[in-house]
């Protein structure tokens, strides 16, 4: 599994990274369908919703972190390509951008770029999924979860 990380970049799980298959066949052109969540953990209450969310919460303990509220705040697919990058609006007011990288042997590079973090390009495969810490919101901490579109 290849990852750049810039210094101070926090990279929160690598699960068996998930992603996709090309649209398109040349590199200048190629583009992956990713689908993007951002979902708020926080410490205040132990609510998550919608219930999915629970094996997210189940890898988070796993990894000693101590969210016990995980809350769906958007759920979209984006097309990803290396020509422009993709934006995600934040409610904190922030985008992130999304930029295919490259693919090679059905992993697709990403690279994501957060506002007040460093960028880093991460890999996706066919399955999984990438949870990245993209800034505080409303006393918790608003997670970008990158996966293969639902079929």
């Amino acid at each position: 599994m290849r990852r750049h990380v810039s210094s101070g970049r926090m990279l929160w799980a690598l699960l068996g990274l998930g992603l996709l298959l090309p649209m398109a066949a040349s590199a200048q052109d190629a583009k992956v369908q990713v689908q993007v969540e951002v979902v708020l953990a926080s410490k205040k209450g132990t609510e998550v919703d919608p219930p999915e969310l629970e094996k997210m919460k189940e890898q988070f303990q796993k990894q000693n972190f101590s969210f016990t509220s995980f809350k769906r705040l958007s759920n979209e697919v984006l097309t990803v390509s290396a020509k422009s990058a993709s934006e995600v609006k934040l409610p904190n007011g922030a985008n992130a951008t999304l930029q295919l990288q490259g693919i090679k042997d059905g992993t697709a590079t990403v690279r994501v770029a957060i506002p007040r973090q460093p960028t880093l390009d991460v890999e996706l495969g066919r399955q999984g999924a990438v949870y990245q810490k993209a800034g505080k919101y409303v006393g918790g901490e608003l997670i970008l979860v990158l996966s293969p579109p639902a079929r």
